[in-house]
């Protein structure tokens, strides 16, 4: 039996939801005023450098001095952020269909991550909900993330499928030798890598139909 091991944003609910994009922009707003710079100077800089780091708040901690995470996650991740998101009512179903153990990983803040789980209805059908507090700030696609979340869940890397919608951490997940599915229509980093449209597509994916 899998265990299936989840992202939460742009993957449990789609991307054509205005969370997302409000997300990036709040980053992007959120860099720009740190460094002192325009909105544009900022996402052209957040664009190139993130190609080094997992998330926005480690290169800024890394290169530029951030020291208040507090307040970078609540300036991302304010409570009205909800109003950005719809509530779909076949997810719980479905997901519960699959009859299966799984848990979130997600790059995001316990409140974030309790906050759109509760929304959508599905926050008691998890084994476990790891944010990037859990693993101490070493977000995916660091090593130490899915290991943490694995180990907590008693669940090892053979048996877990992991679906996230952006391609560096579904590779950080396959380079550990787990199966890594992408969600969405983002570009994989390698064409090998098995893709979803969905997260309403993985029963395919899994042989559950």
């Amino acid at each position: 039996m899998p265990y299936l091991l989840f992202d939460l944003d742009d993957t449990l609910y789609p991307p054509s939801a205005s969370m997302g994009a409000a997300i990036e922009r709040r980053m992007i707003e959120f860099t720009a005023s740190h460094l002192g710079i325009d909105r544009d100077a900022a996402a052209s800089m957040r664009r190139k450098e993130l190609a080094k780091y997992g998330t926005t708040m480690e290169w800024l901690q890394t290169e530029h001095g951030l020291s208040d995470t507090d307040g970078y996650f609540e300036y991302i991740h304010p409570e009205s952020e909800l109003a950005e998101l719809s509530f779909d009512p076949e997810l719980r179903p479905f997901l519960l269909s699959l009859d299966l153990p799984m848990s979130v990983l997600t790059n995001g803040p316990m409140p974030h991550a309790a906050r759109v789980l509760k929304f959508l209805n599905i926050d008691d059908i998890f084994t476990g909900v790891y944010d990037i507090l859990y693993n101490k700030l070493k977000g995916k696609p660091h090593p130490e993330s899915y290991r943490g979340a694995l180990k907590a869940s008693g669940f090892n890397i053979e048996e877990t499928v992991f679906f996230d919608d952006s391609p560096k951490y579904v590779e950080g997940f396959r380079a550990l030798g787990g199966k890594g599915v992408l969600v969405g229509d983002r570009e994989a980093l390698d064409p090998k890598t098995p893709r979803v449209d969905s997260i309403y597509k993985i029963r395919e994916y899994l042989g559950l139909v």
